[in-house]
């Protein structure tokens, strides 16, 4: 007879065998074979060559790579000091009482719930220099500001950037505003007969009291920042050049147009060691902040 002990511990090994099983085969094995490939010259149809450290060295080379490093970069950018901001005034917006409040809510995630791709299309059609925007501007009177947006290299990437902003700014803000309504309202009403006005208000209650939501916001911003692909995929192609490049578009073209798997498979890997680094930074740094406030 098995003691119950030993019973146990098989009970639980056959539970989390089909899972560990699974695991393995997906996520464990192909990242293993994902790292032996990026140090091959591999066009998925050849067998692989090892070349050593040779594709990670072209990415410090490879100028559409670095473009599309300093594209992403600048989406992110924006994405923590514009999107952030924003979404934060408008969740304060949003939390108070007023006749249109639920339509307003709705109307600002609807861009959240449509598919990038729609969205996408939409706007290419709007943006288009015989589009929407331009035929818009021309009725008004306002012709000389008219512009060819995706297909100029002044203007593409602000473009892009404005509605990579605005597609995220309503779910931003639907955390900033479930981190307000979390608020304990006594907090507001101690403050007020202790003589705080309505900016130090918001300086030392709500501010402290959203950081956990803060953290979430900037966290997402980032990851959603730096894995951009949809929209300049759909609008642009990363044209004109490589003016809306992305670190995603260049690994995809790498791979599906180039053929040249192994150096997609490197970029993909920097590019997720890249992302591990600075979200445990700024996790670590917004944690440490949630504690002093």
């Amino acid at each position: 007879m098995l003691r119950s002990s030993t019973r146990e511990w098989w009970t639980g090994f056959w539970f989390i065998l089909p899972a560990t099983v699974l695991f393995v085969a997906f996520v464990y094995y192909p990242f293993a074979t994902s790292v032996f490939y990026s140090f091959t010259e591999w066009d998925s149809i050849r067998p692989a060559k090892f070349i050593g450290w040779d594709n990670y060295v072209f990415l410090l080379e490879d100028s559409k790579m670095l473009q599309a490093a300093k594209n992403t970069l600048m989406i992110t950018f924006f994405g923590i000091v514009v999107q952030n901001p924003l979404s934060l005034f408008l969740a304060l917006l949003l939390n108070r009482s007023f006749r249109t409040k639920i339509l307003l809510r709705i109307a600002f995630y609807l861009p959240v719930v449509v598919s990038l791709v729609v969205t996408s299309i939409v706007w290419g059609n709007i943006l288009q220099y015989d589009g929407l925007l331009n035929g818009l501007l021309e009725k008004l009177g306002l012709q000389a500001w008219g512009r060819d947006w995706l297909g100029n290299t002044r203007t593409v990437f602000p473009t892009i950037i404005a509605l990579t902003q605005w597609q995220g700014l309503g779910y931003c803000a639907v955390i900033y505003l479930a981190g307000l309504q979390a608020i304990p309202q006594e907090l507001y009403e101690a403050a007020k007969i202790d003589g705080a006005k309505a900016g130090s208000r918001f300086m030392h209650v709500t501010l402290p009291m959203l950081m956990p939501a803060t953290t979430i916001v900037v966290f997402l911003t980032i990851v959603g920042g730096l894995k951009m692909f949809d929209i300049p995929y759909i609008m642009t192609g990363g044209g004109p050049g490589s003016a809306s490049y992305t670190i995603t578009l260049a690994i995809y073209n790498a791979a599906f147009r180039e053929n040249t798997y192994g150096y997609a498979i490197a970029a993909g890997i920097v590019l997720m060691l890249f992302i591990m680094v600075v979200t445990l930074i700024q996790l670590r740094m917004m944690r440490r902040k949630e504690v002093e406030m």
